[in-house]
């Protein structure tokens, strides 16, 4: 009885074993094609990427042309081709916003990390800086007012599923991936090559090269090292090329996205005005810190013959402000009769505001659609505001955005020419602004650094 016992459990710690040894197989598998890459293990996951794109049904006429990871190259040179302030969307780990009216500048950075495999950007968290300049360093020459304004902005971006339409399985499916396999075969040559050279390089390595190391274990970790960057250069390659591919042959009728931004400006400086309710009153001081949350929600089309379109719906609410809003005077009542109330009362200047001063919320809606026909660098765009509550003004911008490209034809910078409509229904009455509410403006965005690959 006492054997039998013993080989009962004998049998069980086999059985164990060999139950649990294809899971112990399939890790060991995994961890050496992550340590240590081949020229064959490279060439096979380019080619696993490109028949994913091939094999996908072409009977509906919609769905990839390139792959995912490619597909975040391709939009993030279209949706960056139209960069006129904070709530436009950048693709680039870094991008500034200047505008010229508001006399403010905004620093961003995308936190996003790219994940290994191939999928598109689904989200990412956007933090920034934003500061009015241009005003305050006028104001420092001038003895006028100026709008301090310095604060940090939070933004979560939500991207949608790009979306690829083309003439079904015809012509420009087969074109795409008949070059795209010629990609991948090309690919695989250079490869190979370079995958000989280091080789060869590799072995000519002596102990007397390396005094005080073990020359496998070095030569083992120049191998991982080398194979490791071999395999994101050409996946990286592979994207940009295939987004090239769509960009310079246009075998696409038409590309779709769209994406949802939830953003908080938070201040850090309080705006603060000299106030009284008329020219012989008590001065005091008031303040306000301008909250600001929003939420916008784009849908983006780009035709590979009509050019591309933006349209954006948002609404926002903020901390407002008579000053603000433009219901106060703005006056110098510095002269030698001030004390009296004898002075000459001087509109818009000075530092001093005569009214009623309040803070208060004030809910905008509002809506722009951009269009940049195809191949070219300049565009239109119209921006409409309606404010409610105790500032209830309706705000428009005319625009004519301008794109400027690198050698590489990717945009540089973007510039957008305005000219601003504002309380286009005159509910503003008795304030500061002008009888002609019209002004100009410019707005400069600029992506640099890297795509959120």
């Amino acid at each position: 009885m006492g054997v039998r016992h013993s080989f009962t459990i004998s049998n069980r710690k086999n059985g164990w074993a060999l139950t649990r040894l294809p899971v112990i197989l399939i890790c060991c598998f995994f961890t050496a094609v992550t340590n240590a890459q081949t020229p064959a293990q490279i060439i096979a996951e380019l080619n696993a990427v490109n028949s994913k794109v091939t094999k996908t049904p072409c009977n509906t006429g919609q769905g990839m042309l390139i792959s995912n990871k490619a597909m975040n190259i391709f939009l993030s040179n279209k949706v960056s081709s139209y960069l006129s302030d904070d709530g436009d969307l950048s693709l680039y780990k870094n991008y500034v916003s200047i505008n010229a009216a508001e006399g403010s500048i905004a620093i961003n950075h995308n936190f996003h990390q790219p994940v290994d495999s191939d999928d598109w950007v689904r989200s990412f968290l956007v933090v920034g800086a934003r500061a009015n300049v241009a005003n305050a360093y006028a104001a420092r020459f001038s003895n006028k007012y100026f709008d301090n304004r310095l604060g940090f902005v939070v933004q979560n971006t939500w991207m949608g599923k790009p979306i690829t339409y083309y003439d079904k399985c015809g012509s420009q499916k087969q074109a795409m991936d008949a070059q795209r396999a010629e990609i991948v075969h090309s690919f695989e040559a250079d490869i190979n090559r370079k995958a000989a050279d280091f080789e060869r390089a590799l072995d000519g390595i002596r102990p007397a090269d390396i005094p005080g190391q073990d020359e496998n274990k070095a030569k083992t970790k120049l191998r991982q090292d080398f194979y490791s960057a071999l395999r994101a250069e050409y996946l990286r390659d592979f994207s940009q090329a295939q987004s090239d591919l769509l960009v310079n042959t246009g075998n696409y009728n038409l590309v779709t996205d769209n994406w949802t931004t939830l953003g908080i400006y938070i201040p850090i400086i309080a705006q603060k005005f000299e106030v009284s309710s008329d020219l012989i009153s008590e001065v005091a001081q008031r303040c306000n810190y301008p909250l600001e949350l929003s939420l916008t929600h784009t849908r983006f089309w780009e035709s590979s013959k009509f050019g591309r379109i933006f349209f954006t719906l948002s609404g926002k609410a903020f901390i407002n402000n008579s000053v603000q809003s433009g219901a106060m005077f703005n006056a110098n009542i510095s002269g030698p009769g001030a004390t009296e109330g004898t002075n000459t009362l001087a509109l818009n200047e000075g530092n001093r505001f005569i009214g009623n001063y309040q803070n208060y919320i004030t809910p905008v809606a509002a809506g722009k659609l951009v269009y940049i026909p195809g191949n070219s660098h300049v565009g239109v765009s119209f921006r409409i505001e309606k404010n409610f509550g105790t500032y209830h003004a309706l705000n428009s911008i005319l625009g004519i955005p301008i794109v400027l490209i690198d050698k590489n034809g990717v945009p540089a910078i973007n510039f957008e020419a305005q000219l601003l409509f504002a309380d286009m229904t005159g509910t503003i009455k008795g304030s500061q602004l002008p009888g002609n509410r019209n002004a100009i403006g410019l707005t400069v965005g600029i992506p640099f650094s890297k795509i959120v690959y």
